[in-house]
């Protein structure tokens, strides 16, 4: 799939994730997508892997950890979705993800309904 630039959706949900966070990591987040790129990495777009601009990833893929912040959000048809953000191992923005805790694929996300913990 081809990279393409952030939506404005997703850059306000990383700034949403970001004011949680202590101020380096907050910084470097805010830092890393204003450098970003994106691209959906399964059909339904409920995975968003992220590349950063002359940022190279060394190891190329060496895990993931969730940023210390969690959010929930509405899908189109009004189902609750769970909203993680991933860092890679160094602490840089990696990962974007979608939960829907029923079998379904997901739609389309409110993102005017982000809230996060």
């Amino acid at each position: 799939m081809n990279m393409r630039s952030l939506s404005e959706g997703e850059k306000s949900l990383i700034a949403r994730f970001a004011e949680k966070l202590d101020d380096a990591e907050k910084e470097q987040l805010l830092a890393d997508a204003a450098h970003a790129m994106a691209k959906n990495t399964v059909a339904d777009g409920s995975i968003i892997l992220f590349e950063i601009v002359d940022y190279p990833r060394r190891p190329p893929y060496g895990g993931r950890c969730l940023f210390r912040v969690e959010g929930k959000m509405l899908d189109s048809d009004n189902t609750e979705l769970s909203v993680l953000l991933h860092a890679d191992e160094n602490g840089r923005l990696l990962e974007l993800e979608f939960i829907r805790w029923d079998s379904n694929d997901l739609l389309s996300p409110q993102w005017d309904t982000l809230q996060v913990f």
